[in-house]
């Protein structure tokens, strides 16, 4: 459930280009030393050095309706925390957001949320990634089909490579992979994950809050 939290986390702060975006300057520089996607270098004029928009970007405009989306969404009770809350639109920003709820946004509400935004080739990426979490987490799955999830989701990193910049690359987007494999030897992740034990203990803070210690 990390590993989807972290990939989810990761995407999102590079669409909506936040501080903990991954396609700074220095991730352009390592396109320069690569020599590859001419079109991202980095851009000197006078002083100051410019990043040249790219495709996995979300325009001013994309992101005020990305984040209107988020915000209108009403889920049924115990469904997911109040993502709304976490939203604002005006400026377009995106709060921290808990572990259940990236993986709410991952699953259901990302591919919604991007229609009709971003560049086609970008949106139909993170749709697959999105769509791989999602049946991977069903309460009931087909182990022949575990098998072949594997094989899309490598096609799924070629499309991602394609697009985003070789610095969002680190080990949580490799290890997806590994899941489809860990899902037929442990069978539905629903029994394994911590999602229930998270939420409990979340539930009996706000009822009974810890006692703030006074000192002098």
């Amino acid at each position: 459930m990390h590993v989807e939290k972290n990939v989810s986390d990761a995407i999102l702060s590079l669409l909506m280009q936040s501080a903990k975006s991954k396609d700074g300057l220095k991730a352009r520089k390592d396109l320069e030393d690569i020599g590859i996607r001419k079109h991202l270098h980095t851009e000197v004029r006078g002083k100051k050095t410019y990043l040249p928009p790219a495709a996995y970007w979300l325009s001013k405009r994309e992101k005020t309706i990305f984040c209107q989306r988020l915000a209108k969404f009403r889920g049924p009770d115990g469904y997911c925390g109040n993502i709304a809350n976490t939203v604002s639109v005006n400026p377009p920003n995106i709060g921290s957001l808990k572990s259940h709820d990236h993986h709410v946004l991952v699953q259901n509400l990302l591919p919604a949320a991007l229609r009709g935004l971003l560049h086609r080739g970008p949106r139909i990426a993170i749709n697959r990634l999105c769509s791989y979490f999602n049946r991977l987490c069903q309460r009931i799955i087909d182990p022949e089909k575990l098998i072949s999830m594997e094989t899309e989701f490598v096609e799924t990193m070629c499309q991602l490579e394609r697009f985003f910049p070789p610095a969002l690359f680190d080990i949580m987007f490799h290890l997806p992979l590994h899941l489809s494999r860990e899902a037929r030897l442990g069978g539905p992740v629903h029994f394994r994950w911590m999602y229930p034990f998270e939420r409990f203990d979340q539930h009996l803070s706000s009822i009974y809050p810890l006692p703030t210690m006074m000192f002098d």
